[in-house]
């Protein structure tokens, strides 16, 4: 038989069942209560018990007219618990709170960088790459020239925190991107949608740079792609600039059919936009005519490079093989320089003038060596000179991108290019001396917005699509060897060799293979004047020539790249 309970044992129950009911009571109308008990949980690790009594506090707090100002500190504290608890879209929501209040401008740098790349991932996590992607690009202009030069100095380099962000997110970035249907992948209006595709623009540049991005730079592009096609129409010039990024990328990936699709695409529509007779056409039909080639398709690839050499026909006639080759010889105007193109030490550009006297804009101050370049005037066609036609075509670039273009490096003499090399430890981040086009004073390095020109850059893309019309060629294409270094890929150093070369060059001259071009150069020059053409899957002359080719594996001790006998280099016994 049970005995009956103790007064003292109903009056500890009564306590009990009381201190319960004020307890619950004071924790559920009292937020200051409500958030003690938070803080206790969540100090003891109890976080998921401890999310409730935080949620219900700041509820209240809001509720009785708490100004949010005051609330954003807790939300932080609030929005790392849900984080932790695995409550990834209430954290989100908790750290935009806390980012779109006044209370933010208190923090450090730091620890208001820190949020934003928590909730760049979070959102990732869940898939929500368009929510994230404004994130991501702010990161990623932090970076500033890091993230510009990473692969150059791969494996030297411990990257910020920031890079190291970028890069750790490049499976989530991929995995976040649906398939591309119709440009349904971003959403929203018209506006919100462009932004969106602005900002896959510029992270798929990033991606499509980095060892092992290709495939969360694809997903990012055709993305953009799509939207920009759809709502801009092919020839917009937004429109080209996502083409000319995710082409190469299908290219490496092997997609060479959805390539051809996009290039075909462009190209008819620049016909319509350009007229068909445009040689500014020829960036489009090289590309094509290049994809074609890979396929196997030599045919096509022919009728693509002869319509190519019609158009320049057409636009220049046969002045474009002759003229100020000498003059251009004599002043290594279109010497190739690298790595196996050394000049000597002792060599001095001649003709070296202040870029500040033709009013060309600049990153550093005018008396420093570096803001200095050549002269290099040409003959004949209308005398125009490297400082003019780089003024020419920043102004241009400027007016098309709307980024502030600037000159950022320009000669260099063999001391400087030592002295920097020694300061970097060796590490690739400067060419080795003797081995850079800056000490010719004919390579400019260009800052984009106060850093280094990048491959997204809109201002790349008019770089790329109208520089040889300036006289200037892309030095360092993806994937080259002519530099030390794990990836010596420089989307902003751009080489003034001379209208007429650089003119031969987008005409006839190897794709993406500018040193052997200046290596070989007088066979093209002769051929060119001859009328003889390599068509394409046959081997190409000029660059299976040992006399020529800078990066064959057999080459003699002295290669010449000079073929003017009477020339004034010749006669001084000069080699590169």
């Amino acid at each position: 038989m049970k005995k009956p309970p103790s007064i003292l044992a109903l009056i500890f129950t009564s306590t009990a069942c009381l201190f319960g009911l004020w307890f619950w009571w004071q924790t559920s109308t009292n937020p200051t209560a409500a958030w003690s008990r938070f803080e206790l949980l969540n100090a003891s690790g109890a976080t998921a018990r401890a999310l409730g009594h935080g949620n219900q506090s700041i509820a209240l707090w809001e509720k009785s007219g708490v100004d949010a100002e005051d609330l954003a500190a807790k939300k932080l504290k609030l929005a790392r618990a849900e984080e932790i608890a695995g409550s990834a879209e209430r954290s989100v929501a908790l750290y935009r709170q806390v980012l779109q209040s006044q209370w933010v401008s208190t923090l450090s740098a730091r620890k208001k960088n820190n949020i934003k790349r928590r909730v760049a991932r979070l959102e990732l996590l869940q898939g929500k790459i368009q929510e994230s992607s404004p994130f991501l690009v702010e990161i990623l202009d932090r970076t500033g020239d890091e993230a510009t030069i990473f692969e150059k100095n791969i494996g030297q380099h411990q990257p910020s925190g920031d890079l190291l962000f970028l890069l750790d997110a490049r499976d989530l970035v991929a995995e976040s991107l649906p398939p591309v249907a119709n440009g349904e992948v971003l959403i929203g209006n018209d506006e919100e949608r462009l932004a969106a595709a602005a900002d896959f623009v510029t992270l798929g540049g990033f991606y499509a740079k980095i060892n092992q991005g290709d495939y969360a730079a694809a997903g990012l592009l055709a993305a953009a792609y799509e939207t920009r096609s759809s709502l801009l129409g092919q020839a917009d010039s937004d429109t080209v600039h996502s083409v000319l990024l995710l082409g190469p990328v299908y290219e490496r990936l092997g997609r060479l059919n959805e390539a051809e699709k996009l290039y075909l695409a462009v190209m008819h529509a620049q016909e319509k936009a350009q007229g068909p007779n445009n040689p500014e056409l020829s960036l489009y039909l090289r590309l094509l005519a290049n994809v074609y080639s890979l396929q196997g398709r030599f045919t096509e690839a022919e009728a693509l490079n002869v319509h190519i050499r019609r158009l320049f026909g057409d636009a220049y006639g046969g002045r474009r093989y002759v003229a100020n080759q000498n003059h251009d010889r004599r002043l290594d105007i279109n010497r190739p320089v690298s790595i196996n193109f050394p000049l000597p030490e002792d060599y001095k550009a001649p003709d070296i003038v202040a870029a500040s006297e033709y009013e060309i804009p600049l990153s550093k101050p005018p008396e420093v060596e570096e803001m200095h370049i050549r002269l290099a005037a040409e003959l004949g066609e209308d005398g125009r000179n490297m400082p003019e036609q780089l003024k020419a075509l920043l102004s241009l670039c400027a007016e098309n991108s709307g980024q502030y273009l600037s000159l950022r490096s320009g000669y260099r003499s063999f001391e400087t290019q030592t002295w920097l090399f020694d300061q970097t430890d060796h590490h690739g981040k400067v060419t080795r001396p003797g081995t850079s086009e800056h000490q010719l004073g004919l390579g400019v390095d260009i800052d984009v917005d106060y850093r280094l020109m990048r491959n997204s850059d809109r201002a790349y893309q008019c770089f790329e699509a109208h520089g040889w019309q300036y006289g200037f060629i892309l030095s360092y294409p993806k994937g080259n060897k002519y530099l030390d270094g794990a990836d010596t890929y420089e989307p902003w150093h751009w080489r003034y060799v001379g209208n007429q070369t650089a003119r031969l060059y987008r005409e006839i001259g190897p794709l993406n293979k500018p040193q052997e071009f200046l290596a070989a150069l007088p066979c093209y020059e002769e051929r060119a004047r001859a009328g003889i053409w390599t068509s394409a899957g046959d081997v190409d002359i000029c660059l299976d020539t040992q006399r020529y080719a800078p990066n064959r594996a057999v080459i003699s001790a002295s290669p010449r790249w000079d073929d003017t006998p009477n020339s004034e280099q010749n006669q001084q016994g000069g080699r590169p």
